[in-house]
């Protein structure tokens, strides 16, 4: 893949999260966990505070579990507001207009609506009738860089225009309230949010990152680890997380990321900065040390996952945006993104400044 000044580059980040925002301890209390082996998933110190969708009132702060057709309204209700928010930031910041977007890729695991979600973004804010559109439907966390393949390669295909990133990821819509340890993972765990990312292809844009190569692995003999379950007497789907989840995920991690340097002639030592998927603590310590990182390389992802929790796809852009923050990066600089999610599958992304 092309190396060259007009590879596509990411113009701008937006985000959004619900207004609602709790304890880790708010939150146990409202779903009425009581036995310890699940209330101490809610005491560990990697997450502080997290958005959520929970209906409760200011008299009760008890959480009523919503049934299957209440999580559909709220994911109807919800997910195209907060996107149109954290589309109307990456816009301003790219001095852009609605008009102006030629193609959006969509990505969500949480809510299931056909009409498809890119069809609801189009008509409900307006963008053009021609905007070419792709749905990635229940591929889990790591779907985020999935997404930026597509739109990275459909703006390499169409330079000068105008391709948009959209992680919609409303977690409190697959929340299983059951006072059980791998209830208490999942509830203790995923936050609400979405976050936007603008891609063009131009040899014009300076200062910004280009997207310049992917990479692809899926860990053999892993596909129960990260699943859905359905749960006929709930009648939705339970996510179950496996307790071999980090460790299998750091055995691998350097099978992609040594092909991924390797084909484009770099070396660990050429990364200076990482943008990882907020998994949870005990991914990102099993990563860490599988590649022999200082704790500091993960400090935007850990930033992240202590006050949002794990957006699923949306996660990565969080902690991208939070590196732009520091606003440390150089021309010249290489960078490295990486997804993990259901498969169990590892994704990465090359990026340099």
């Amino acid at each position: 893949m092309s190396q060259k000044s007009s590879a596509p580059k990411i113009l701008s980040i937006g985000i959004s999260t619900p207004e609602s925002k709790f304890t880790q301890k708010e939150i146990a209390t409202m779903m009425g966990v009581e036995t310890p082996k699940a209330l101490r998933f809610f005491e560990h110190e990697h997450i502080k505070t997290r958005h959520l969708i929970l209906p409760h009132s200011k008299n009760s702060q008890k959480y009523d579990e919503e049934s299957p057709a209440k999580l559909r309204e709220k994911f109807l209700t919800h997910s195209v507001a907060l996107i149109e928010k954290a589309l109307i930031h990456a816009l301003e910041e790219a001095h852009l207009k609605k008009t102006d977007i030629d193609y959006i890729t969509v990505v969500t695991s949480t809510g299931f609506v056909v009409p498809g979600l890119s069809a609801l973004v189009i008509e409900n804010l307006k963008l053009k009738s021609s905007t070419q559109r792709v749905d990635i439907v229940g591929m889990g966390c790591n779907a985020g860089l999935n997404g930026l393949n597509t739109v990275r390669n459909w703006c390499a295909a169409h330079p000068e225009q105008i391709g948009v990133l959209i992680c919609c990821e409303l977690c409190s819509c697959i929340y299983s309230i059951e006072d059980n340890e791998n209830a208490a993972i999942v509830n203790s765990l995923f936050g609400d949010g979405v976050a936007v990312s603008i891609l063009k292809a131009s040899s014009e844009i300076s200062g910004k990152a280009a997207v310049l190569d992917f990479e692809s692995h899926i860990i053999p003999n892993s596909l129960p680890y990260l699943r859905f379950d359905f749960n006929e007497e709930k009648n939705k789907n339970s996510f179950y997380v496996d307790k071999k989840t980090p460790p299998t995920l750091a055995q691998d991690i350097e099978l992609p990321f040594n092909r991924l340097l390797e084909r484009n002639h770099l070396k660990l030592e050429d990364i200076k900065h990482w943008v990882v998927h907020s998994g949870g603590s005990a991914i990102l310590d099993a990563i860490e040390q599988k590649l022999r990182l200082d704790q500091k390389a993960f400090r935007h992802t850990r930033h992240v996952l202590r006050h949002y929790g794990n957006i699923s796809s949306g996660s990565f852009l969080f902690s991208y945006r939070e590196l732009l923050q520091e606003k440390i990066v150089k021309a010249g600089e290489y960078g490295i993104m990486i997804t993990m999610g259901p498969g169990l599958t590892i994704e990465m992304a090359l990026i340099k400044w």
